[in-house]
Order: C-alpha cells, then sequence, then structure tokens
C-alpha cells in the first residue's frame, strides 16, 4: 500500500548535527522555521511529504544527496539551491540522504500582509516572482551563499529584536538573490574537471589517489582539491567513493559477494568498504540487499556511471538543466 503524503511540520531540535527554529522561536511572520543539518554519515530516506501553503527552500553546503518531485529525481551537491512550492509533494524516495551539509527554511505565503515585516504590496511581488521561478534547482555562488545563511541562521538564534530585524532582511534579500541568479544559466564544468570526471568513471574500479586525479586535471593537488570542490560540490574523495557505493549497489543486487565487490571496486578491504557503505548508505551491505529483495531498484542511471565518457555527460546535462 502507497503511504499517503505527509503534512510536514518540524519541532524545534537542538543537536550537535541538526538546529530547527520554529515560528515560536522565530517571530518573524512567513517565516515557518529555518534549519541546519551537518552529518559525517547517511541518514534515513525522507518519506513522502508537503508542506501546506509553505515554499521549502534547500541549500547544500557540500555532500551528494537526491529528491524527488513528480517522478523526477533531482540530483543535488555543494552549492545547489533545491526549491518546492507550497503543498507539492516530494521526497527522497527509498534512497537514504548521503552525507551532507545544508541550510533550509519554509516561507508560509497564505498572508502575504504579514510576510517577512514587508509592506503587503512588496510581499506580494516577491511572492509571485517565487511563484514563477523558471527552475526547482538553482546554483548558487557556494562561499557567498554560505557566509549568508550561516549569518542569517545566527542573527535568528540570538533572538533578541535587533538580531531578529538583521536575519529578516538578509533573508529578504536572498530571496532576490535567488530570483536574480535563478535567470542565470547553469555552470559548466570547466575542461579540466571534466576531463578528471571522465577519468573516475572510467577507473572507477581502481584505487585512484588524488596526486593521480590531480596530474589528469594538470593541476597542482591542492589546487585540483579546491577548484573540484568548489564546481562540484563536494570533495573528489567523496565524489569517488559516492560513485562507487553507487557502482557497489549493483553489483551486490546482482549477487556478488562483499568480499567480491570490495576487490572489484579496489577497497583494501571488505571491511574497509563496509564501513564507506554504511557511511554513504546507512545500511551495511547485506543489509543493503536484504532492504531490496522483491524489488527491481537497480537505476539505469547507475549502470551509466560505470561506462566512460556516458557517466560525464549525464552529470554535464543534469548540471545544466
Amino acid at each position: 500500500m502507497v503511504k499517503k503524503p505527509i503534512a510536514w511540520i518540524d519541532s524545534p531540535v537542538y543537536t550537535k548535527e541538526r538546529q530547527i527554529l520554529t515560528s515560536q522561536t522565530l517571530q518573524v511572520p512567513g517565516l515557518r522555521m529555518i534549519g541546519h543539518h551537518s552529518t559525517a554519515h547517511a541518514i534515513a530516506a525522507l518519506d513522502s511529504h508537503y508542506h501546506e501553503d509553505c515554499f521549502e527552500f534547500t541549500y547544500f553546503l557540500h555532500g551528494n544527496v537526491r529528491f524527488s518531485v513528480g517522478g523526477h529525481s533531482y540530483p543535488l551537491s555543494g552549492g545547489d539551491l533545491f526549491v518546492t512550492f507550497p503543498n507539492e509533494v516530494h521526497d527522497t524516495g527509498a534512497i537514504p540522504m548521503s552525507l551532507h551539509q545544508m541550510y533550509w527554511f519554509q516561507l508560509d505565503v497564505s498572508d502575504p500582509s504579514r510576510f517577512l515585516f514587508m509592506e503587503p504590496g512588496a510581499a506580494r511581488e516577491l511572492i509571485e516572482l517565487l511563484s514563477r521561478l523558471p527552475a526547482r534547482v538553482i546554483k548558487l555562488e557556494a562561499e557567498a551563499t554560505t557566509d549568508l545563511l550561516s549569518r542569517v541562521f545566527r542573527f535568528f538564534e540570538k533572538g533578541d529584536t535587533v538580531s531578529r530585524m538583521q536575519g529578516t532582511h538578509l533573508l529578504s534579500y536572498f530571496l532576490y538573490h535567488v530570483v536574480e541568479c535563478a535567470e542565470m544559466p547553469r555552470f559548466l564544468i570547466t575542461p579540466d574537471i571534466g576531463r578528471t570526471i571522465d577519468y573516475i568513471f572510467q577507473h572507477l574500479s581502481e584505487n585512484l589517489p588524488m596526486e593521480e586525479l590531480a596530474r589528469v586535471a594538470l593541476l597542482s593537488e591542492s589546487r585540483f582539491k579546491q577548484k573540484f570542490k568548489m564546481e562540484m560540490g563536494t570533495s573528489p574523495r567523496d565524489f569517488v567513493n559516492y560513485h562507487k557505493v553507487e557502482a557497489a549497489k549493483n553489483l551486490l543486487l546482482e549477487g556478488h559477494s562483499v568480499t567480491d565487490v570490495a576487490m572489484e571496486l579496489s577497497f583494501s578491504s571488505s571491511n574497509y568498504f563496509s564501513s564507506v557503505f554504511r557511511r554513504y548508505t546507512s545500511f551495511s551491505p547485506s543489509e543493503y540487499v536484504q532492504s531490496m529483495e522483491g524489488a527491481n531498484r537497480i537505476s539505469p542511471g547507475n549502470e551509466d556511471y560505470r561506462k566512460s565518457r556516458r557517466g560525464r555527460n549525464q552529470i554535464h546535462r543534469e548540471k545544466t538543466k
């Protein structure tokens, strides 16, 4: 039986990995919640849900995550802003959320006369601009956006009147910036990083040390790591491990043993492979196979990633949509 989507309302949370401020604390009309999440391991998949009368904006600082809306899957990484519209059902499918860091917030647009302390006419205009965003995934400049949203979150954490107003004005600025960036063409991977991505997919079964990838890019190792993360939104090592795990899922579901998969993908041991697999999926390899038994969930897209240039071409298409 298909589960009915949940009308999701967040509760306040304040842990090492996850902080959520809700409307009771924020006291900003139209701002239902704002949160920050940072994890070094995978977490459970998000169930199908929606936010009544709310836009949700999720900005990824780093990591690789997929969201699904209306049957379409959106691959997301650092620098990506993902937008869901009021009452729009979304989830991550059955896929756990891999290690990532993000800020996200929800805007209740049911009453434009009380929205972010704005004059009603200006509020209606901004809401209309947001409702006409031409893209669901918007690429933002990573360093500046991270700094801006961290400042917004810190202001709201303080909770005093002056900080509340500062946070609200910065958030309004951010929304107009999103509208502006949504009209710009998506970024393209530069040839040196694109060449390295090509190489990774062609040699995914190999060890792939960073100095080797830097040589392919014709960059110093430090510059390569910096530029790769800037363009791809994740570190080269995380990128390699993420796609090794994606390839491992297929091999495991094809009946290969954990030891054979670890050797096929050049992990130093089956124990290390299992540790990396759990970090990116929240399952051990054997638990993953058990969870997928009886369901044909091997993604055709994952097979592409194991075949030379096809993986890179898919990334170019996804990054430039």
